[in-house]
């Protein structure tokens, strides 16, 4: 069961910098309010993401084509950008082998190699093209709206090749709006197999749609478990002391005190794609109107050797919260070697396991001496269960953090300006005014 171990948080533990000991107690009937309103807007439809551990009407579908496709095919394209990518890498990298790609297809259990096409830069375009065969691969197209620029431009640029090459209605899926846009009418029009993602949430909230179970289902984990982990979690969050509601109210706090930088630390490799999820999650969502706080990922140990000293001793913004995991998927020695060493000989015979978890120890214990207000959300293991436990929780306390804010947790209007900008620059016959807005931005300027 996922616990949040807020106890380097509090004022008795780091001083001044913490929270007081009874701020649970002072913020009782604000939490109240923001449970309500959330069991309101669940129920009026505005947060989604909610009914998607308990609703998946195309869940057995999912599991027929993930089980047609087993064996049949050396590659999957993910052809998304944002909320349609970056929920499914998140978990092909939490569930599967580091080095997954280069396994042969026997250890990969007849699963195909999967590559996440989420930028637009012609070399990584022209690059995939050298270690792919086209006739040998499935490209999942992702795009709620449809209207993707990027994902639509790798839509065409494939497609002309699997037409050469292949054979679009075989290879090409599609998960857009299930009734209006761009992609779904080509889907219908042209007989591609197409899955839907509700209309009511949001690419960010989507990774327990078809937006993460399709992907996750053709690579063969198990996404009943990533359900019934997300279910449980939901089922955890009834009452109103729940780790989702209680990580939004204490960074809600921190912000308070001036702690606008967010850092999550994951001291497990498998789980740095989660923090590139969390952090569009917490950005999009939170970052409106002149609030919000600034997301930023550190990995364990990695990045004790290139931010902690900023941590230490550098400007008092931020609030770290670690990710832990109790029992990691393998245990692995260090020799022992060199015995006449003192700095070798002390590590032989030990596991890899405690030295992790003795560098995340201490590193917790000498911020909490330097009064660096921290936390740790601690996971028995990383599995399918544990990972949609996270993913709703971390879901789930997004919005609160936003509802505390004062901000709509769902939509991006600063995101929506670039893309309309994006197309006017394209030549969208549309958006000729905001071509002009662009050509007038610009009174001085300043080069070197």
């Amino acid at each position: 069961m996922l616990i949040y171990d807020y106890s380097n948080l509090i004022e008795e533990n780091i001083g001044k910098e913490g929270l007081p000991s009874n701020f649970l107690e002072t913020n009782k009937e604000l939490l109240q309010e923001i449970d309500n309103e959330i069991k309101a807007k669940r129920q009026d439809g505005s947060f989604g993401f909610m009914e998607l551990p308990f609703h998946q009407p195309e869940l057995n579908e999912i599991k027929k084509i993930a089980s047609d496709a087993q064996g049949k095919w050396e590659n999957i394209i993910v052809l998304g950008i944002g909320g349609s990518s970056l929920g499914a890498m998140a978990i092909h990298q939490a569930l599967h082998h580091h080095f997954y790609n280069l396994l042969n297809a026997e250890k990969r259990n007849g699963y195909p190699k999967v590559f996440f096409m989420d930028n637009i830069d012609p070399e990584l375009v022209q690059g995939i093209l050298e270690v792919i065969d086209i006739k040998h691969t499935l490209f999942l197209v992702i795009s709620k709206s449809g209207k993707t620029a990027e994902t639509l431009s790798h839509f065409l640029f494939f497609l002309e090749k699997v037409r050469k090459e292949g054979n679009p209605i075989k290879q090409i899926i599609i998960l857009t709006d299930p009734e209006k846009g761009p992609l779904r009418e080509i889907a219908d029009n042209e007989g591609f197999r197409a899955f839907s993602i509700p209309p009511n949430v949001g690419g960010r909230y989507s990774v327990l749609s078809a937006v993460g179970l399709v992907p996750a289902a053709l690579l063969g984990i198990d996404i009943d478990a990533l359900l019934a982990g997300a279910r449980a979690m939901a089922n955890r969050c009834e009452t109103v002391k729940n780790p989702a509601y209680l990580f939004a109210l204490i960074q809600f706090l921190f912000l308070q005190k001036g702690k606008n930088i967010h850092v999550m630390f994951p001291y497990a490799q498998a789980l740095l794609g989660m923090t590139d999820w969390w952090r569009q999650l917490w950005a999009e969502s939170l970052g409106k109107e002149g609030k919000g706080p600034t997301p930023v990922k550190a990995l364990g140990v990695t990045d004790q050797h290139s931010q902690l000293q900023l941590y230490m001793d550098g400007p008092r913004d931020k609030i770290i919260t670690f990710i832990t995991v109790k029992d990691y998927r393998n245990e692995v020695f260090i020799p022992h070697s060199f015995k006449d060493f003192p700095d070798l000989a002390y590590l032989g015979g030990h596991p890899f396991n405690a030295l992790i978890q003795a560098e995340q120890l201490a590193t917790e214990a000498a911020l909490t001496k330097a009064s660096c207000p921290n936390s740790k959300i601690v996971l028995d293991n990383i599995d399918a269960f544990t990972l949609g436990e996270f993913i709703y929780c971390l879901e789930l306390a997004t919005v609160s953090c936003g509802l505390l804010l004062e901000i709509n947790p769902i939509n991006q209007p600063g995101v929506e300006l670039g893309k309309r900008y994006a197309r006017a620059l394209m030549g969208e016959p549309n958006f000729q005014e905001e071509k002009k807005e662009i050509e007038t931005l610009k009174c001085i300027h300043a080069k070197v």
